[in-house]
């Protein structure tokens, strides 16, 4: 019979250090790392993602992955968006299914799994999990908002409604029946409203069910405290300490003076005051929701879920469909200046037609909204899972192309 060794699981919102734990593990000798497991577009992301330059020292995200092929088993894109909130006790039978094939197939090695979608589920995680180590990781939540939006353009950056790289407006629309205020002033103005507010509450989850926490700043890029943190509850060698330390990259930190830093911590004692009036900056993580919100029923009476979250995640998923049928078209027109006596050439694993996942009809929102904003969700998760494949077509195209310009050039009489 197999012996499993006990798993580590590295948790943590985006963009706050969650990256570097799994780095620290997947350079160790004895440690099987799997890079984001519940990633919405996951087997596209390993065939086409490379690592981001912020990410330094990291090669590859996905060996693990191509080492162990079998892991597409029992993936399912829906552990992106659905039950983002878990308690003790509920049950979510795919996704244990899927953690335990992980673990199996880390065997002999100690498996290690880095969640970003995985914190406001810590309750259950440690039920299911008793024997694992939770590690979760957090930093400054200013430096983390602005590192998530800088990538956005600057009319866009705070837009409580744009859909940014990091799932933000995802989470608030899959947590609405949780909590129904992420979707209502004053969090659908500035975005930082609502990430500061998912901040926060990860950050109780975690001090509630993690084993250890480390914090990316203080324990980090100020002092060496994150390797003896680790080494109190996972056994290791000095040489790997050694190792851990030496893997420490501290990158330029924001200016806060260009980004409006004054009305963002004013905003962080606003979006506190509402959490704790709603019992959650003393009760998330330690007591069930129904608890907390029978305890604190005067905020949470007059609090009904938004119904105009559906046609919300309808025109999204219109939106990506246009984009991709766009991108195909290009596709197709760069194919047949390249290749002009043969049939226009797709990824091999793009679906024939991109747009046919996400067809859906108004009439059965009254009667399961839930499952309607579950069902669109997944929807969009599959159309960027499309756009992922067609978009590494694109630059491929886009490099042949720009590579025959530039031969025609040089072949011109001077």
């Amino acid at each position: 019979m197999t012996e499993y060794k006990n798993p580590i699981f590295i948790t943590g919102r985006f963009r706050s250090g969650t990256s570097f734990l799994w780095q620290l593990f997947d350079q160790l000798d004895g440690f099987c790392a799997w890079y984001e497991p519940l990633h919405p577009q996951l087997t596209a992301a390993v065939k086409h993602v490379r690592p981001k330059t912020s990410h330094v020292g990291i090669e590859d995200y996905w060996s693990t992955y191509r080492q162990h092929p079998n892991y597409e088993k029992y993936h399912s894109s829906r552990f992106a968006t659905e039950q983002l909130y878990l308690e003790s006790g509920q049950r979510y039978r795919e996704l244990k299914n899927y953690i335990n094939h992980l673990i199996e197939l880390s065997s002999p090695q100690v498996p290690v799994l880095q969640f970003n979608r995985m914190d406001f589920r810590l309750a259950w995680l440690k039920a299911e999990f008793p024997d694992a180590t939770i590690i979760h990781i957090d930093r400054n939540s200013l430096h983390a908002y602005l590192s998530q939006r800088k990538h956005i353009a600057a009319d866009h950056r705070h837009d409580a409604d744009y859909w940014d790289a990091y799932e933000l407006v995802q989470w608030c629309y899959a947590l609405q029946g949780e909590l129904p205020f992420l979707l209502k002033a004053p969090f659908d103005g500035h975005a930082f409203c609502r990430f500061y507010a998912l901040d926060q509450l990860s950050r109780l989850m975690a001090k509630a069910h993690a084993d250890i926490n480390i914090n990316l700043d203080s324990d980090v890029f100020y002092s060496d405290d994150f390797v003896a943190k680790i080494a109190g509850v996972v056994a290791l060698r000095s040489s790997q300490k050694d190792a851990m330390k030496k893997m420490v990259h501290i990158p330029q930190l924001p200016d806060f003076e260009d980004e409006n830093f004054k009305d963002l911590v004013v905003m962080m004692t606003e979006v506190d005051l509402i959490l704790s009036a709603a019992g959650l900056l003393s009760g998330f993580g330690l007591k069930t929701m129904k608890s907390i919100r029978f305890q604190n029923r005067e905020f949470w009476r007059c609090l009904e879920p938004a119904n105009e979250v559906p046609a919300k995640l309808q025109q999204m998923a219109q939106q990506i469909q246009q984009e991709v049928a766009r991108i195909t078209a290009e596709n197709q027109e760069m194919s047949k200046q390249l290749n002009p006596d043969q049939p226009t050439s797709q990824p091999k694993n793009l679906s024939d037609n991109p747009d046919s996942s996400c067809s859906f009809s108004f009439d059965q929102l009254a009667q399961n909204e839930q499952q309607t904003i579950n069902d669109l969700l997944l929807c969009i998760n599959e159309l960027n899972t499309n756009m992922t494949e067609i978009l590494t077509f694109n630059h491929q195209l886009r490099e042949q192309v720009a590579q025959i310009t530039t031969k025609e050039s040089d072949q011109e009489p001077q």
